[in-house]
């Protein structure tokens, strides 16, 4: 299981409004890709992906104001069930 998470996408950024999802539950995602759109207090910037794998749940929901490092969605891992990243995230 990998566990995307908010990040900081400049020094001065504490935290960020998530826009856009550009992945769904079930689509495969490939390292550097782009899965979401966040609104901070410069931009809009786009977050990137730093694990392959498929789109298990999405745990933040647009137009949310999140602090960085707050978890956005799981993934699941080449080989890991659904149970499996169930049975961690619980």
């Amino acid at each position: 299981m990998y566990e995307l998470r908010l990040p900081s996408l400049g020094s001065d950024m504490e935290q960020g409004r998530l826009l856009q999802w550009l992945v769904k539950p079930g689509d495969k995602v490939e390292r550097g890709q782009v899965v979401a759109v966040v609104d901070t207090a410069k931009a809009a910037i786009d977050v990137e992906c730093w694990q392959a794998g498929t789109v298990h749940r999405l745990l933040a929901p647009l137009q949310q104001t999140l602090p960085v490092g707050s978890p956005l969605a799981l993934l699941r891992l080449p080989g890991e069930s659904a149970d499996e990243v169930e049975h961690q995230w619980a």
